[in-house]
This record gives structure tokens, C-alpha cells and sequence, in this order.
């Protein structure tokens, strides 16, 4: 097997680019419900999800049946030419699930796709709609949308944008609902959610005639670590993005699909977004497949209008994909797994704190159903964070990872260069047992660690 490994080690060379600090240091060879396994056949559980896709586990034979049996019918139709059946069919199941309001849905390929996506359909709407004053598009810091040029100008993912900062659009940002590093050093309910007041006093400075939307991610991922908003935060961005004629676009890459214990993450809310932006979960990571899904209200204008949205990519909305998420979209719905993630949600969340809390390096654990963050600090009493040269993060998912728990490394939340944390997002097929032995690992993982920064 070392033979293989050098092998596959040698062929990564020729490979460009690398997310982590820590370089990858086995194969995977297999996936099997919740577990993968290396060359040597030991087994991890899949504790982030791959990272936070993977909704049914690995090696679902029927989703394999559903892309096999599409492929030797046809992959590619052009659909300028043709009707795809796969596509409308899919719609209609992902329509079913999404907010009343929600009446088209386009498909692409990447959840960055998708950001670009809602992004030049926000401008098109304004220009349709006789405003064409209206371009910016305002989100948070200590948030992600994506890595292409477009997605990265309304990151706020410091670590991701410094480098093209040049090429990237001004557009102003406001600060994250993170009540456990609140930029205003005020405690909830008495702040009186200044956090989405914020909206409307950077819509007034810049002025609302050029503010075409405002998009942010329902529960924060990987730049944010879970973070949570309080129940008054989505009503108010909603009424204030009503106030000035301001779409709102959400962003439900990460948690649309059941992974929050709702369909989508704004479902918690009650909130009726103007665009949802979506990946990831929609095929179970089993094939890439992204979407945009548009409400009454911009459809109408278009359709007032006569105008056309030409946003063209051409294996966008490819049967084969399509077929994967009508698989899953059936699955998750015929077992019942958005109401099983709710459900294990709250054991994996309280049986977290449980394990976890008592660590002098966890400063909180955050987040919803199926998605959790745990941050990571130096000092728990003033919540100081690591110094990011240590990547804590990192290392407590190196340290996991031998242990035989896959948890996904994050940081940069705390204005944008500091803070750490590790995010827990299994598929919604784990057990109770597997959370617990997953959640051992990490535990011992943790006390590794410390006793790693304490000699």
C-alpha cells in the first residue's frame, strides 16, 4: 500500500492549488454510508460532511442506479435545442419544498455559479423594473458566497479576498450577527438586534437608488462557524430591504436540503427571501449541480417586461445531475430526513456541549440541526483567540483525522484574521452511537491539543 500512496503523492505534484495549510497525507479509496476509508482500509467518520455536502452518506446505491441509468441514456442536451426532462422534473420537487413564494428555478454548476447567478439577475431586475441607478449589493463580514470573482467581492472571508482585492467590486458590508463576538460589545435582547439595524443605516449612506440587494447565508458556515442570527434578525433585514426596494438574496448552499432541520435555513425565520441561491445538498455531493430559484415578484417584472435573463452555462442543469438530485430530493423526503436531522440535531448539539464544553480551549458551540460550529479560543474567560500562525483549527482536524473523525478546520471571524474552529456537519444518516464515537474523538482530540500548545 506504500507503494500507492507514493504513487498518488508523486501525481498530486502535477496538481495545482491547495486549500489547506496542512497537506493531505492519504487516499481515499472508498465511501460507505457515513464512513470513508484510506488505502490501507481504516475508516473515518465523516464528521464534516465532505465538507458539509454529503446529506446520505457515501456509496447510495440508489442515487449510483439514478446517474448510471441517465448516463447510458443521454448526458448532454443542449437546451437551447431540447426539452431536458431531468430538469423540469427537478424543479418541480425543489420548488415544492421552498418558500410559497419562490416560482422559477435555474440550474448551474457551483455554488459560486449561483452567487454570480443572483447576483447580475438583482441588476437585471432594477434595470427591468425602470432603476437602473441600482448595482451594489451589500452582505456581511464573516461571511462566504464564494471564490469566483464576483462571489468573492460580496465575501467577506478576509483570508480569500486579500490577494484579488484589486480586481474585486467596492461594495460595502456589515458586520456579522455573531452574539459571541458581538462588534458592538452589547448583549441580546438589550442591543435591540443592532446587527440588522446596521442594514438600513449603510442602505441610507450610501443611498438606497443604488442598493440593488443585500444576500447573506440563512446560518453561517465556514466564515462564521455555525453562527446563528437571534429570531428577530431575518424579519428585520426583511423589512428593511422592503423599506428601500432591496432584494434579498439567500444564500442556502450550505444549509438548504434538511441540513439545519428545515428544507432551507430561512425556514427558521419564517422569511420569504427574493432569490436562494443553492448547491451542495441538492445532489448529496454526489454529482456538481447548483441553482438559483426566483420569486413571483422578479418573475412577474420579467414577464411584464418581455425581457430575457441570458445566463447560459452549458452543463448546467445536465441530466445526469439532475437525476442524482431527483434521487435525493425523493430520499430525503420519502424517510422523513429533514425531520431526522432536526431531530439528531438536538442530540448532536447537546450531547456536544456535554462532551466538549468542559475544554479550556472551546469558547463556544453554535448552530442548528445538523451543523455546528465549535470555536476554538486561548483564554475562556475573555474569549481571546489563537494566534492564526498556530492553526488551531487545523490541527485539532490533523489530530481528529488519526483518531478516525473527519471534522472541517475554519477560521478568520474575528475581523477577519483571527479565531479558529473546527465544524461538525454529518450526513443525516448517522446514528446516535456514531455521533457519540465521533464525538469522542473529538474530545480526546481537543485534549491533545492543548497539552500539544501547553508544552
Amino acid at each position: 500500500m506504500s507503494e500507492r500512496l507514493d504513487a498518488a503523492k508523486k501525481a498530486r505534484t502535477k496538481v495545482f492549488g491547495v486549500l489547506s495549510s496542512l497537506p493531505a497525507e492519504r487516499i481515499c479509496d472508498h465511501g460507505e454510508g457515513v464512513y470513508l476509508f484510506d488505502q490501507d482500509g481504516r475508516q473515518y467518520i465523516d464528521f464534516s460532511g465532505s465538507p458539509m455536502a454529503c446529506c446520505l452518506g457515501h456509496g447510495d446505491q440508489r442515487i449510483t442506479r439514478a446517474v448510471t441509468e441517465q448516463m447510458q441514456k443521454v448526458s448532454l442536451c443542449f437546451n437551447t435545442y431540447w426539452i431536458n426532462e431531468r430538469e423540469g422534473e427537478l424543479a418541480e420537487r425543489v420548488l415544492r419544498r421552498a418558500p410559497r413564494n419562490m416560482a422559477r428555478c435555474q440550474f448551474l454548476n457551483s455554488g459560486s455559479e449561483a452567487t454570480e447567478s443572483a447576483i447580475k439577475l438583482a441588476r437585471q431586475y432594477h434595470l427591468e423594473n425602470g432603476q437602473p441607478g441600482k448595482y451594489m449589493v451589500i452582505s456581511r463580514w464573516q461571511s462566504y458566497h464564494g471564490m469566483t470573482l464576483g462571489a468573492l467581492s460580496v465575501t467577506g472571508f478576509s483570508s480569500r479576498r486579500d490577494k484579488f482585492t484589486p480586481l474585486l467590486q467596492s461594495w460595502p458590508k456589515i458586520d456579522a450577527p455573531l452574539c459571541y463576538r458581538c462588534p458592538y460589545d452589547m448583549t441580546y435582547p438589550g442591543c435591540e438586534v443592532r446587527c440588522a439595524r446596521a442594514l438600513d443605516d449603510i442602505i441610507n449612506q450610501v443611498g438606497a437608488q443604488y442598493v440593488s440587494a443585500f444576500i447573506a447565508e440563512p446560518i453561517g458556515g465556514a466564515a462564521s462557524a455555525a453562527m446563528v442570527p437571534v429570531p428577530e434578525y431575518y424579519p428585520l433585514i426583511r423589512e428593511i430591504c422592503d423599506k428601500h426596494d432591496v432584494l434579498f438574496i439567500d444564500d442556502e448552499v450550505i444549509c438548504g436540503f434538511g441540513r439545519t432541520g428545515k428544507w432551507f435555513g430561512i425556514d427558521h425565520w419564517g422569511v420569504q427571501p427574493d432569490i436562494i441561491t443553492m448547491a451542495k445538498g441538492m445532489t448529496g455531493a454526489y454529482t456538481p449541480l447548483a441553482a438559483i430559484l426566483v420569486s413571483d415578484r422578479i418573475v412577474g417584472v420579467f414577464e411584464q417586461t418581455g425581457g430575457k435573463f441570458i445566463n447560459a452555462f452549458t452543463t448546467a442543469g445536465n441530466p445526469v445531475s439532475c437525476a442524482a438530485g431527483i434521487a435525493v430530493v425523493d430520499i430525503i423526503e420519502n424517510e422523513g430526513l429533514v425531520e431526522r436531522s432536526a431531530r439528531l440535531g438536538e442530540y448532536l448539539h447537546r450531547r456536544a456541549r456535554e462532551k466538549l464544553s468542559h475544554h479550556p480551549v472551546v469558547g463556544d458551540i453554535r448552530g442548528r440541526g445538523m451543523l455546528m460550529g465549535v470555536e476554538l479560543v486561548r483564554d475562556k474567560a475573555t474569549k481571546e483567540p489563537f494566534d492564526s500562525s498556530l492553526l488551531a483549527g487545523s490541527r485539532v482536524h490533523r489530530l481528529a483525522m488519526e483518531k478516525g473523525c473527519m471534522v472541517f478546520p475554519t477560521s478568520g471571524f474575528v475581523h477577519g484574521v483571527r479565531g479558529d474552529a473546527i465544524m461538525m456537519a454529518p450526513p443525516y444518516i448517522i446514528t446516535e452511537a456514531q455521533i457519540d464515537a465521533a464525538l469522542d474523538m473529538v474530545d480526546e482530540s481537543l485534549a491533545d491539543f492543548a497539552q500539544e500548545i501547553a508544552g
